[in-house]
């Protein structure tokens, strides 16, 4: 019988697999290491020892998030830092944070706060 685990948010995990966890987990810290890396899943998942498939599903169950929404989330939060803590430039931020366009950041950041960049760093 196999055991029941259960992810981050307080629910069982169905689908993934007791032997993924460690692999999953490995991915996971990976992004965290250097989330201004660009991300390709394949390579993520072949770096953690698992198939892109398991890793997405896996990921996603234990962790209530996609794997490239929770990158998103963590370069975002990194730029929040840098927008208060320093006179980077929004252009040089979005770099800094993995961003390839500007123009990706700032929508991606108003999508996420609800305001640009710039009215984040204004305080707006």
């Amino acid at each position: 019988m196999r055991s029941v685990k259960i992810n981050e948010q307080g629910n069982p995990i169905e689908r993934t697999k007791i032997y993924d966890f460690e692999a999953i987990r490995k991915a996971k810290e990976i992004i965290e290491t250097n989330p201004s890396e660009h991300l390709v899943i394949s390579r993520l998942a072949d770096k953690a020892g698992i198939n892109e498939f398991k890793l997405k599903i896996g990921f996603r169950e234990i962790f209530g998030i996609s794997p490239y929404k929770y990158l998103t989330k963590l370069r975002l939060d990194m730029a929040k830092l840098l927008l208060e803590d320093t006179d980077y430039t929004i252009r040089e931020i979005a770099d800094k944070v993995g961003f390839e366009t500007y123009n990706g950041f700032s929508v991606c950041f108003r999508n996420a706060f609800g305001v640009l960049p710039s009215q984040y760093r204004n305080g707006i």
